[in-house]
C-alpha cells in the first residue's frame, strides 16, 4: 500500500476518486464506503484514494477528551485499510491551521487542486471542515460546478442500528466486546509489555502475565473478566485464555491491572509484547470472601471462556 504525505504532493499524476475520513476502527460501515469507492472508481476510470489524518482531530482540538479514545493506532488503521484492498492513502497532518479550513476550502485547495479529485465518496454522516465556518451544505453545488461527482453512501445498519465509530467506542467502554466485534467485523485488540507482578496467580494455579499497555490512547474496555485470545511473541502462535481488567478487591487492591491467564502455557514472557484479543465478557470484577471461593470462580471462568470460544476459527 502506498502512503503519501500531503506535504510532499503538489499535484498527483492521475485523476482520483476520493473518500475522506479518520476511519477509526475501519468498521463494517467504513468497509461499505470503501466498496463504494472501488465501484465508483471502476465506473469512472479513476484511481481510488483514501484521504485520512495523522491524528484524530480531537487530539488537536480537545486533547483532554482524547485520552483512551482511539479504536485504532495509525499502524492498525493502515493494516486494516490494506486488508480491505486500499492501495493509495494520502495522510494529512492535522494541525490547528488545517482545522481552520472550511469544507469548501478543503475541497478546493486539497482535493481538487492537489489530489485531482473527479469523484468524492462520503459516508452518510461524514462532515469535514471547520464547524464555525461551516459551509458543508455548499459542497454539492461546488462539486457540480467543478465537474466532480458527489456520491453519499447510505447508512449501514446492524440489528437496525447505524454503525459508527462512536457506537464502537461506547460498546467497548461498556465492556460489550462481543457487540463491538459485530460492529467492527473483527475482535478488538490491545497489546502491551509483560512486567513483573505480585505472582499470586501462580500460587492459585492460575499464573498470569501482567500486561502494561503500550498505547495509552486506545479505548480500554470497562473492568471485568474476559474470554480472550492471546498472540504470543516471536511467532509463538495463538492461545486461548482469560483476562482480568480492573482492580483486585479480594486482595484489597484498587489499582487497575491487566492480567492474562493463558491456558495450558507456562513460558517466560517477561519483557515480551503480548497481543490480547477480546472475544466476550464473562463477568464483573468481584470481591470474594477468601482464596478458596476465588479459585472456584476462576475454574468456572475458565470453563465459561472455553465455551464462549469453542466455535472460533
Amino acid at each position: 500500500m502506498n502512503i503519501y504525505k500531503l506535504e510532499n504532493i503538489s499535484e498527483l499524476p492521475f485523476f482520483t476518486a476520493v473518500t475522506v475520513g479518520m476511519f477509526d476502527g475501519v468498521h463494517v460501515g467504513h468497509r461499505h464506503i470503501l466498496q463504494m469507492l472501488g465501484s465508483v472508481s471502476v465506473e469512472q476510470g479513476l484511481r481510488p484514494v483514501v484521504v485520512t489524518f495523522d491524528r484524530h482531530p480531537r487530539q488537536v482540538l480537545n486533547a483532554e477528551k482524547a485520552a483512551s479514545f482511539r479504536v485504532n493506532t495509525n499502524e492498525e488503521r493502515y493494516r486494516l485499510l490494506e486488508e480491505c484492498g486500499v492501495q493509495d492513502v494520502v495522510e494529512i497532518a492535522f494541525t490547528t491551521s488545517m482545522a481552520q479550513l472550511s469544507a469548501c476550502e478543503f475541497f478546493e485547495q486539497i482535493l481538487l487542486r492537489r489530489l485531482r479529485c473527479k469523484a468524492l465518496v462520503l459516508g452518510y454522516d461524514n462532515m469535514f471542515g471547520n464547524r464555525q465556518r461551516n459551509d458543508f451544505d455548499r459542497l454539492p453545488s461546488m462539486t457540480k460546478a467543478h465537474g466532480v461527482s458527489l456520491v453519499v453512501d447510505t447508512p449501514l445498519r446492524v440489528d437496525g442500528v447505524e454503525v459508527s465509530s462512536t457506537k464502537v467506542r461506547k460498546a467497548l467502554e461498556a465492556g460489550d466486546v462481543r457487540r463491538a466485534a459485530v460492529l467492527l467485523g473483527y475482535h478488538y485488540r490491545l497489546w502491551g509489555t509483560v512486567v513483573k507482578g505480585r505472582q499470586v496467580g501462580r500460587t492459585l494455579g492460575f499464573p498470569t502475565a501482567n500486561v502494561c499497555l503500550d498505547d495509552s490512547t486506545k479505548v480500554v474496555p470497562t473492568g471485568g473478566v474476559y474470554a480472550v485470545r492471546v498472540f504470543l511473541p516471536d511467532g509463538g502462535g495463538m492461545r486461548l485464555g482469560m483476562a482480568n481488567f480492573g482492580a483486585q478487591p479480594t486482595f484489597g487492591l484498587e489499582k487497575t491491572v491487566f492480567e492474562v491467564n493463558i491456558f495450558d502455557y507456562d513460558g517466560d514472557l517477561y519483557d515480551k509484547v503480548l497481543t490480547v484479543e477480546f472475544v466476550d465478557r464473562i463477568r464483573d470484577v468481584c470481591r470474594f470472601e477468601g482464596v478458596e471461593h476465588l479459585v472456584k470462580q476462576l475454574n468456572d471462568d475458565r470453563t465459561e471462556a472455553l465455551r464462549m470460544m469453542k466455535d472460533l476459527k
